[in-house]
């Protein structure tokens, strides 16, 4: 058994080759560059010592001390770690629907249709400390159901290879998992407006007159996805796939690769509406992620009558593999189409191959959790070297890793409530870009729906259009749809958030929480990054300490209540008094012009945000293109507060178009950085003695809002804004 210290609060225990688990092998975990060997005995790692004689390891210095015994099980192997009275546990991604705090309770680690669409195989404690189980194959996590006081986590097949992760919170905890496994990768902007999924008779001009309607009925979308019969032979998991001539004609004399003037993939991008397509796939990804393909040498003629060709190499069985040709080659000429989102179907991912030998020697039992990783890093790599952009990736299946390369959502499953248990257990595994299939016929399931991380209506089987409902549901989307559009600055800078710390978008109480248990059992509320407070489905809430406010009504909330939805509104929406963030007026579609920005003020206690910006497209935010603007709450009393916008700082390139045909890119441009603009100041307060900008009195409006200015943009542009509310008495 070998062990080795990755950094401080982070230890891995192996034994056999380092790169034995295909997620070591494919680059999915990534150790860093200062991890070196130890012999256990007593080895430091910053405030942490690490003690290991073969299978039994302590680590000494956090929270408790945490003991580890591990042991090879003939073909497989057996790690156990006692629990405290009191511990709690969380994590595994979308393995189980019952609950968030999952003591007491055990999990398999299997990608399945429906019951365990994404199972990550990472688990924290209330304790300080979090494992990882560095292993594709089939495996169970033990959560004190059979002992009480035990963590067993058993594999009949695979090698012995896990770390173990120590930290003062989980927060922390996130992080130094989010290190090893990726930090969840920005989407491009549009993504986190709202996706419409049309339904599967839908046709050109259905598909263009869709567009039509949300653009004139002022519903914000940003992009329209099709369903399988996009392509001219349904469920097409073949590399020849092409668009159904019967459905979506495209002129024959014009080559495939193009979204010219003659093309419908013209009228889209005129309407400003970005193109999703739906993909299944069974294509042998690994011949790609090995970089090889398997030729025999050339068959002996010797004696031979008949020359024949048929014999002349080694025959594959696989018919739909084409060897030497990766998975998103064929998607190319789909993107110069103008495709800037695949929603990767479960299909076949989500059930066993027992007869398949991947790339030519790997069994179906390793491959089958990693196939949905390795599929969106293939992809994610692929579109990257053709756009230079990023891609929307929305798949079902997940594991450790999916985060860095791809958004999830929670299958075929509804818009219900299990699926908000199933979006908070990926949140404890880090994983930021989730979502499930927006119910808009059940005001609480629309309502919850257009407040997650991204937002999509899968339309593929019903004509649950806005427009073919009753006018007060039509009204209700419209609603939440110019909600979430205003909400795009938020969103989009806790996105960025999540890539930097590991921390998610939406987030458990439980998570924000942590040193109370109180929240271990809640799924009807859950932060909207730092400061939206959301209570879906069940509107009976204890509510975190301190005074939050109704986003629709500008009540005040605290403690235990029993909310009453307002008119028009599906459930709770609350800003925590003392916050304070940037919103937009709401957009056609978010690329339709630059952001009418807004400053929200709850004032109460100190507070920050930042608002995030970049190119929108590239991954160019991760070389630390970004511009950044950060707000200040202080000085806050029962006399007023001061406000802080500091000078915005940093900058990002954007990108030419690339000429008139668009032969190779749909977007024809990306713009870079703009001069600062003028920003609307919205305090929410009843009414104020004055206000000062930089030493100078400024005139305000007092609205059923609260108290409104204008922070001009010139002043914005010289430097930090110092804004001094004096309230009434």
């Amino acid at each position: 058994m070998q062990y080795k210290v990755i950094r401080e609060g982070i230890f891995r225990i192996f034994a056999g080759e380092e790169n034995t688990s295909m997620l070591s092998r494919y680059k999915i975990i990534n150790e860093g560059e200062n991890s070196f060997l130890c012999d256990g005995d007593g080895t430091h790692a910053g405030k942490y010592v690490f003690y290991a004689d073969e299978g039994n390891i302590r680590i000494t210095g956090g929270k408790k001390e945490v003991k580890i015994e591990a042991e090879k099980t003939n073909a497989g192997f057996e790690i156990r770690i006692p629990l405290s009275e009191n511990e709690r546990l969380y994590g595994l991604g979308d393995s189980a629907r019952g609950s968030v705090m999952r003591r007491g309770t055990s999990a398999r680690m299997y990608v399945r249709n429906v019951v365990g669409y994404g199972p990550m195989p990472y688990l924290m404690s209330s304790e300080g400390w979090a494992i990882f189980v560095n292993c594709t194959y089939d495996h169970t996590f033990d959560l004190g159901e059979s002992d009480k006081n035990l963590l067993q986590i058993k594999a009949k097949k695979g090698t012995l290879d896990f770390y173990i992760l120590t930290a003062d919170s989980m927060k922390e905890l996130l992080g130094l998992y989010t290190d090893l496994t990726g930090k969840p990768m920005v989407l491009p902007k549009f993504a986190y407006g709202y996706t419409f999924v049309n339904n599967d008779q839908t046709n050109t001009r259905d598909l263009l007159m869709s567009t039509k309607m949300m653009r004139e009925r002022d519903i914000p979308c940003d992009t329209m996805g099709l369903e399988p019969t996009w392509m001219e032979t349904f469920y097409d998991e073949s590399t020849d796939k092409k668009w159904s001539k019967e459905r979506f004609y495209l002129p024959h004399w014009n080559p495939d690769n193009q979204s010219g003037e003659m093309t419908f993939f013209f009228n889209l991008r005129e309407m400003g509406m970005q193109l999703s397509l739906w993909l299944c796939e069974n294509y042998d990804i690994l011949w790609e992620e090995d970089g090889q393909v398997l030729r025999d040498e050339r068959s002996d003629y010797t004696g031979a009558e008949i020359l024949d060709d048929n014999f002349k190499f080694s025959i594959f069985i696989d018919k739909q593999m084409k060897h030497g040709e990766a998975w998103f080659e064929h998607l190319k000429k789909f993107v110069d189409n103008g495709a800037a989102a695949f929603k990767l179907d479960g299909c076949t991912q989500v059930v066993a191959h027992p007869d398949r030998l991947w790339g030519g020697k790997y069994l179906d039992d390793e491959v089958h959790n990693v196939y949905p990783v390795l599929l969106a890093k293939q992809m994610q790599k692929g579109f990257k070297a053709h756009t230079g952009r990023r891609a929307f990736l929305n798949t079902v299946g997940a594991y450790a890793g999916t985060q860095h390369y791809a958004a999830t959502w929670a299958g075929d499953t509804g818009g219900g409530q299990p699926t908000l248990r199933s979006i908070l257990n990926y949140s404890m595994c880090g994983h930021s870009n989730t979502s499930c299939d927006l119910d808009v016929t059940d005001p609480y399931a629309l309502h919850y729906g257009f407040l997650l991380p991204w937002a999509q209506q899968n339309g593929w089987a019903n004509w649950q259009y806005p427009w073919f409902l009753k006018e007060e549901r039509e009204e209700m989307i419209r609603s939440y749809a110019k909600l979430r559009s205003s909400l795009i600055p938020y969103i989009y800078s806790m996105a960025h958030m999540a890539a930097e710390t590991g921390l998610p978008i939406l987030r458990p109480l439980l998570l924000m929480y942590e040193e109370t248990d109180q929240f271990d059992y809640t799924d009807n509320l859950y932060m909207l990054g730092d400061s939206l407070l959301v209570g879906a489905f069940n509107m009976h809430f204890d509510l975190p300490d301190g005074v939050w406010i109704d986003w629709f009504t500008g009540k005040e909330y605290s403690g235990t209540i029993d909310y009453e939805i307002p008119e028009g509104r599906g459930g709770a929406l609350f800003a925590k008094k003392g916050s304070v963030m940037v919103t937009m007026e709401p957009q056609k579609y978010i690329l339709e012009k630059e952001h009418d920005y807004r400053i929200e003020v709850f004032p109460g206690e100190t507070a920050e945000f930042t608002l995030y910006e970049d190119d929108g497209f590239t991954f160019d935010y991760k070389d630390g293109k970004v511009a950044k603007t950060k707000i200040i709450l202080s000085e806050s009393d029962e006399t007023g507060f001061r406000l802080t916008v500091k000078k915005r700082e940093g900058e990002f390139e954007g990108r030419p178009d690339n000429g008139h045909d668009h032969f190779k890119n749909s977007i024809p441009q990306i713009d870079g950085i703009k001069e600062v603009r003028s920003m609307k100041v919205i305090l929410h307060i009843r009414d104020a003695e004055n206000i000062y900008m930089c030493g100078r009195e400024v005139a305000f409006e007092k609205t059923e809002n609260g108290i409104v200015f204008l922070l001009p943009a010139e002043i914005h542009a010289d430097g930090d804004t110092e804004i001094c509310v004096r309230l009434k008495k």
